[in-house]
């Protein structure tokens, strides 16, 4: 962060609110001016009195003023500070609080805070609750909802919860939050102004109009990618093999182009590699398409039949045999077993600069494990990030860009 802002940290109830006086004491210690508003329902985890004593303010915690008289948060505490402020941090963020803000509903002093910000704030959000209400239709909408309307999210992480269960549903801790918020907030000089081409999404191989060979590759960790690309002000040409809807990236300096198949998508991908500064693999590529494609429907027929498949071109290393030193990109390998051998391989086969390891958990779903090898600046590093959520996990792969593009070669 490169100069002290106006931080207001609202506080929903939920029991990892405890979280929250860490994240507020430790920005106060950075010198920003840091507010904080509770509902009613999150002064039954923290007292306002152990906001007021971290923070250095008096806490905002009712909608309705005691008095018509003294300072402007006194008298509008719905307004100020929320008017002035540069961040928003949503910590927890409820079902019940991402509800509201979705729909714009203002009951408390956090929500119609929210209801209250200036264009330019950014606004921040760190999902905790049971893994059951997470994982309910209705939330996952609310939250690309939220999404949508510009709120970056922090989380949630997978793990023990406070009702006994495990899975998603867990607020990230301190540390990943402040990291976050440093990585968002700071200027974005080595990745503002550059291009970034994404290839993400499955390949459909047809071998008749309706029929064909695939994956369950979903396009999300790609989708993650190119969001936060954007918003760290890149320009984003984004290839994507067939997906839903809600799985296509939004927002501004986004290009989205649709493949079918692996020809398909390297064909689209020659014609931008060469005005890319940053090339990233996600896409899971079918590795082999069918020697015969019909031109109609096959008819059933009784008893087994036989395909001939051929190779899929491998798309990575055609266009990275032509990567300039300048270029950085960084691929994906999915395994099942052998995975550090099989990513490493892939690493120096394709000419890679770094590969994200994942398995199988992260097909499909909101997060998975990953790890981390790098070559960048020729520097050779492995790191096991563990269960992240995918948007966190395309963070700290753009912050390992950015951190390549600023510091000097090995």
């Amino acid at each position: 962060m490169d100069k002290p802002l106006k931080i207001l940290v609202g506080i929903s109830g939920g029991v990892a609110a405890y979280k929250a006086v860490e994240v507020v004491s430790a920005l106060r210690k950075q010198g920003h001016e840091v507010h904080v508003a509770m509902t009613q329902a999150a002064t039954r985890f923290v007292t306002p009195l152990t906001f007021a004593a971290v923070s250095g303010r008096r806490v905002l915690d009712k909608l309705w003023p005691d008095t018509s008289e003294g300072e402007l948060e006194d008298i509008y505490p719905h307004l100020y500070p929320a008017t002035e402020a540069d961040v928003f941090i949503l910590l927890p963020a409820t079902a019940d609080m991402i509800s509201q803000l979705v729909h714009g509903a203002g009951k408390d002093v956090v929500s119609t805070s929210a209801l209250s910000l200036p264009t330019n704030c950014q606004r921040f959000f760190a999902p905790a609750m049971n893994v059951e209400m997470w994982e309910q239709t209705v939330v996952q909408n609310n939250v690309a909802e939220l999404e949508r309307l510009g709120w970056q999210r922090i989380g949630p992480e997978s793990g023990h919860l406070a009702c006994g269960t495990e899975g998603y549903g867990r607020m990230s801790e301190p540390e990943e939050i402040l990291h976050t918020l440093s990585s968002h907030l700071k200027k974005r000089h080595a990745l503002s102004q550059t291009n970034v081409l994404i290839l993400s999404g499955p390949t459909r191989e047809h071998f008749d109009p309706i029929r064909f060979i695939g994956n369950p590759s979903s396009g999300k960790m790609g989708k993650a990618l190119a969001e936060v690309a954007s918003h760290y002000g890149a320009t984003v040409d984004f290839v994507s093999g067939p997906v839903p809807q809600e799985n296509l990236p939004t927002g501004s300096r986004l290009n989205i182009h649709h493949v079918t198949s692996a020809n398909d998508m390297l064909a689209c991908a020659e014609g931008l590699f060469d005005q890319a500064d940053v090339i990233l693999y996600v896409a899971a590529v079918a590795d082999y398409t069918p020697v015969t494609v019909h031109d109609k429907k096959m008819p059933k027929q009784r008893g087994s039949i036989t395909l001939e498949f051929t190779n899929t071109p491998d798309i990575a290393a055609t266009l990275c045999a032509r990567k300039r030193p300048d270029q950085i990109a960084i691929g994906f390998a999915l395994q099942t077993h052998d995975g550090e051998k099989e990513a490493t391989g892939k690493l120096e086969r394709k000419n890679l600069d770094a590969i994200i390891l994942n398995y199988v958990d992260a097909l499909g779903a909101e997060g998975g494990t990953y790890h981390f090898l790098s070559s960048l600046n020729g520097k050779e590093g492995f790191q096991e990030w563990g269960q992240l959520d995918k948007r966190s996990c395309a963070r700290r792969i753009l912050d390992a860009v950015e951190k390549a593009k600023t510091e000097p070669q090995a």
